[in-house]
C-alpha cells in the first residue's frame, strides 16, 4: 500500500462495513490525508443517492475502498450494478490510483464445501451473489480499461454492529431461544469480523486480485453459536439429537410452526469453510482477531462499532 494519498474515497456509507473502513482507514494515513465517504445516511461526507446518478466528486480521489452491501439484507440487488455505474462515472474524469471492492464469498454460490479457495468455480446461487459477480466483472473491466490497481475481497460472513445475512438469522434465533445444537455436530464455518475486513481493505490498497477474507479459525458452528450466546447474555442454549432434529425439520417442511425445516437443519450442520492463505501471503502482518474470542472476551465501550 502507497503510505501517503491526499484523498480517499469510502463509497457505500449504508452498509454496515463503512464505519470499520473509516475507522482502518483513519488509522492507517496521516492526519492530513482526507477520507471522504459518499452515499446516504448520517455518516456521509458527500451524501449522494448513487442510484440516482453520477456524483461531482469534490476532488481526486487517490484511492476508493467500495463497499456496497456484505449479504442481502443491506441492500436491494437491483441497485447494485447502478450504483456501480455511477461510481464509475464519477470517477471517469479521474481514476483513482487503486480501487478495493467487498463482494462476497457468496459468489462460490456453494452451501458446503471445505477450504474453498479462489480458483472455484463461480456459480452464485442468490440474486443478490449473481448481482455482486457482475459488479465484480464490471470493477475489473473498469479498472483494466483505466489502469487502475483492483483488488477484490470475498469475505466470508462477517460480524460486526449492524450484521445481517446468516449471522443476523442466527443471532435472532439464539436471542428469542429457539436455536438448537444439534447432538455429536462438528461442522464448521468461516467467519471474519468487521474490524479485520475493514483493515484488510486498507492494507490492500495497491494490490491486484482477488482474496478470500476469514478468521482463520474456521470455528465449530457450536462454538460461534455458543460465543454469539455470551455476547447477548444468554443462559444456555439446549442441544437435541440428530435424530429428534431431522424429524422435527420433516414437520416443519410441511407445517412451518417451527423455525426448522430440512433445507436450515442442512445449512446449520454442513461444514462451509474458505482459503485465505492468499490473503496472507499478500499481508503477512496482518493478523485477524478469532471472531469467537473477540465475542467472548471484548470490553464493549463507547469507542466500539
Amino acid at each position: 500500500m502507497t503510505a501517503t494519498a491526499e484523498n480517499i474515497l469510502i463509497a457505500g456509507t449504508h452498509d454496515f462495513v463503512s464505519p470499520y473502513v473509516y475507522r482502518a482507514a483513519r488509522e492507517a494515513f496521516p492526519e492530513e490525508t482526507r477520507i471522504w465517504m459518499l452515499g446516504t445516511g448520517p455518516l456521509a461526507g458527500i451524501p449522494a443517492d448513487l442510484s440516482s446518478g453520477r456524483v461531482e466528486l469534490p476532488a481526486k480521489m487517490e484511492y476508493v475502498i467500495y463497499t456496497d452491501a456484505t449479504d442481502a439484507s443491506q441492500l436491494d440487488h437491483t441497485k447494485l450494478m447502478p450504483i456501480a455505474d455511477n461510481l464509475i462515472a464519477s470517477l471517469q474524469q479521474a481514476p483513482p490510483r487503486a480501487f478495493v471492492y467487498i463482494s462476497t464469498a457468496g459468489v462460490y454460490g456453494k452451501t458446503a464445501g471445505d477450504g474453498l479457495a479462489e480458483s472455484t468455480p463461480t456459480t452464485p446461487a442468490t440474486d443478490f451473489d449473481r448481482a455482486k459477480l457482475a459488479v465484480e466483472q464490471r470493477l475489473t473491466e473498469w479498472c483494466r480499461d483505466n489502469g487502475v490497481a483492483l483488488a477484490i475481497l470475498r469475505p466470508a460472513p462477517v460480524v460486526g454492529t449492524g450484521m445481517g445475512g446468516e449471522l443476523r438469522t442466527m443471532v435472532n434465533r439464539i436471542y428469542r431461544a429457539t436455536y438448537r445444537h444439534v447432538t455429536g455436530d462438528e461442522s464448521r464455518i468461516s467467519v471474519v469480523h468487521a474490524t479485520d475486513l475493514a483493515s484488510a481493505a486498507v492494507r490492500l490498497l495497491g494490490a491486484e486480485g482477488i482474496f478470500n477474507v476469514t478468521d482463520g479459525i474456521d470455528p465449530t458452528r457450536h462454538a460461534l453459536a455458543e460465543a454469539l450466546c455470551s455476547r447477548l447474555d444468554r443462559k444456555r442454549i439446549y442441544s437435541l439429537s440428530a435424530k429428534r432434529m431431522k424429524l422435527i425439520a420433516r414437520i416443519g417442511d410441511w407445517l412451518p410452526i417451527t423455525v426448522y425445516n430440512t433445507r436450515r437443519l442442512k445449512q446449520q450442520t454442513s461444514t462451509l469453510t474458505y482459503d485465505a492463505s492468499r490473503l496472507r501471503q499478500a499481508l503477512p502482518d496482518w493478523h485477524p482477531s478469532s471472531v469467537t474470542d473477540y465475542l467472548v472476551s471484548h470490553v464493549y465501550d463507547s469507542s466500539s462499532l
